[in-house]
């Protein structure tokens, strides 16, 4: 982009907001069909440890295949949306 001053003409480099940063990288992830504990913790906004609290108190909804955790993102969104049911 080019902004012009009473002097000179000035170039300005376009870079992204972080908005935009936080959005493309969501898309991303909405993207994806299977989610792993690092996906879920940037969806949820909260730390990978968290993740495995909810894990092993059974607070959240996954797939346990061998050693490795696996998330179905609209499982996750609907658990989200059901709230405390307590």
């Amino acid at each position: 982009m080019k902004v012009k001053t009473r002097d000179r003409e000035i170039k300005l480099r376009y870079s992204k907001t972080s908005d935009e940063v936080e959005n493309s990288s969501l898309d991303k992830l909405f993207n994806k069909k299977i989610w792993r504990v690092s996906d879920v913790a940037k969806f949820l906004g909260c730390s990978i440890g968290h993740i495995y609290n909810l894990v092993s108190d059974d607070k959240i909804p996954r797939v346990k295949k061998g050693k490795f955790l696996y998330f179905i993102p609209e499982a996750i969104h609907d658990w989200l949306l059901e709230g405390d049911l307590q």
